[in-house]
């Protein structure tokens, strides 16, 4: 017949491995999970690096091949545009800029599925030497599910061991250092690049603008003579020129014959080939003129006399 208590306290004693083994593979998992933040550190600064290499080599070199811009689909800029309540329709991105994100993005994925499939819990041994082999037993015990009471008192030894280690180690600080500094130099450069607008490779006049091109800062008014150059005496011309003036306007063609104003005599004052009859002016008075039938009908019969006329009337 067996002891009660003592089924209880072997039951008791079986739980706290079964605990002791479960707390080693959530330590276990939570070391891989540092592995791949580091893996996911390394493959953000080295992607970084490239797309900044990438823009600024194109940048500078400006191949003929590549265009200076790419415009942005518009199945991209109209829902963008709906939904921060402006039109994007036109709008383009530097090639360099395009082809370095497309780049970067790449090596960003690449880099950290391969960092990622290494074993993570061997990277975490070498950083920690002190708790490596014990990692490296426990894992294994771990994975072949072993709850007796060594395997339940390694696993608190090697959780007491982790308290004291650092994820921090996984990252190689000088080489992180390093990578950082050429990218904060690379981002200067990239601007000091887009402000001097540098291009080492020939392009096509269209695509791109020359220095001499922009307009040059204002210094003040310059003298006349650098501009229109030296004053000189112009000779006068020998042929004379006779400019005619048309009376019809539009394309009626003129009546050389015609008279101004029209005279059944050819003989007239008014008569000639186009020649122009002076007429009086005047402003009127204030007052009625007395007899104006009487002078406007004067004035009418001479214009209609010859000179002849004239002369011997009375």
């Amino acid at each position: 017949m067996t002891d009660p208590d003592t089924n209880d306290g072997e039951d008791a004693a079986a739980s706290d491995r079964t605990q002791a083994r479960e707390r080693m593979a959530a330590a276990i998992a939570e070391v891989r999970r540092e592995g791949k933040k580091a893996a996911f550190v390394y493959a953000v600064v080295d992607a970084m690096l490239l797309f900044l290499l990438v823009n600024i080599l194109l940048t500078v070199l400006s191949p003929a091949e590549l265009p200076t811009q790419l415009s942005v689909p518009a199945a991209v800029t109209e829902p963008v545009g709906t939904a921060v309540g402006r039109s994007l329709s036109g709008l383009s991105l530097p090639t360099g800029a395009v082809v370095g994100s497309v780049a970067g993005a790449a090596w960003l994925v690449g880099e950290y599925l391969y960092r990622a499939r290494r074993p993570l819990v061997e990277q975490f041994e070498a950083a920690n030497p002190g708790v490596a082999e014990a990692l490296r037993t426990a894992r294994d015990a771990v994975e072949d599910g072993a709850e007796t009471r060594m395997a339940a008192r390694l696993y608190e030894d090697v959780l007491d061991g982790l308290k004291q280690s650092s994820s921090v180690a996984l990252v190689d600080s000088r080489r992180l250092v390093g990578t950082l500094v050429v990218v904060v130099l690379l981002s200067l450069a990239t601007v000091q690049v887009a402000v001097v607008d540098v291009g080492l490779l020939d392009r096509d006049p269209a695509e791109t603008e020359s220095p001499t091109d922009r307009p040059s800062r204002y210094e003040g008014l310059e003298d006349g003579d650098a501009i229109l150059g030296d004053s000189e005496d112009v000779q006068a011309g020998d042929e004379n020129l006779t400019a005619q003036i048309d009376s019809t306007g539009g394309e009626e063609e003129l009546d050389r014959s015609q008279s101004f104003p029209p005279s059944p005599d050819t003989g007239g004052p008014g008569s000639g080939s186009g020649a122009v009859d002076s007429q009086q002016a005047g402003f009127a008075g204030q007052e009625d003129v007395e007899d104006a039938d009487l002078i406007r009908e004067y004035n009418l019969r001479i214009r209609e006399q010859d000179p002849e006329d004239e002369d011997t009337d009375p």
